[in-house]
């Protein structure tokens, strides 16, 4: 009769112990819910997304180079993404001294809709069967894909914060406000206004 409590004491303590771990801020805690995150376990915060996907992200590409990205460069950051493990462990091959952060799938998720927030989202441009046959195998990018934008928690949160856009969605929001006002447009090649005519002859 004994064993019982002391066996449900030790499970309240081992219990009390990993919440203490989680909750608590303490290195064995951060890691152990990094693991979880990046495992899919947990969900990451809009701006915890943002803080991974620069982190991650940079590690190859400069900042000007994310900026640059358009329609025009390639297909959808959903369609990106997944191929980007494939640099980093070439990287790791070819690069042996130096670290370098593989990308897990839920890292993946969390990334594409940070960049489809910040720098643009040109899903809809591209053919489905292309998106999808880019995806390959990563049955959470697809789950992503076919998800609308606004359902997508960290993309539809981030899409909100104008001081964080980069290139192609960069002063968007102003240039949009502008529209129909030429005299915030002046173009490049029009003429000088003439000068005032004092009345001189």
């Amino acid at each position: 009769m004994r064993k019982l409590p002391i066996a449900l004491i030790s499970i309240m303590v081992l219990a009390i112990a990993a919440v203490a771990l989680v909750f608590i801020p303490n290195p064995i805690g951060t890691m152990l819910t990094n693991e979880a995150k990046a495992n899919g376990y947990m969900q990451y915060s809009p701006m915890e997304a943002y803080d991974l996907a620069r982190r991650i992200c940079t590690q190859c590409h400069t900042d000007e180079r994310i900026k640059m990205y358009c329609p025009r460069c390639g297909p959808p950051f959903v369609a990106v993404v997944p191929h980007m493990q494939k640099f980093i462990e070439n990287y790791r091959t070819t690069k042996p001294d130096m670290h370098f952060m593989n990308i897990t799938e839920p890292q993946a998720v969390a990334i594409v809709q940070v960049w489809n927030a910040l720098v643009g989202n040109w899903e809809k441009d591209f053919r489905e069967q292309d998106i999808l046959k880019l995806i390959g195998h990563y049955d959470r990018l697809v789950a992503l894909y076919k998800t609308p934008v606004e359902k997508r928690p960290i993309e539809s949160f981030l899409a909100n914060r104008e001081e964080l856009k980069i290139g192609h969605m960069a002063g968007m929001d102003q240039m949009q406000r502008n529209l129909g006002a030429p005299e915030n447009n002046p173009q490049p090649n029009a003429a000088p206004p003439a000068p005032a005519n004092s009345g001189a002859k």
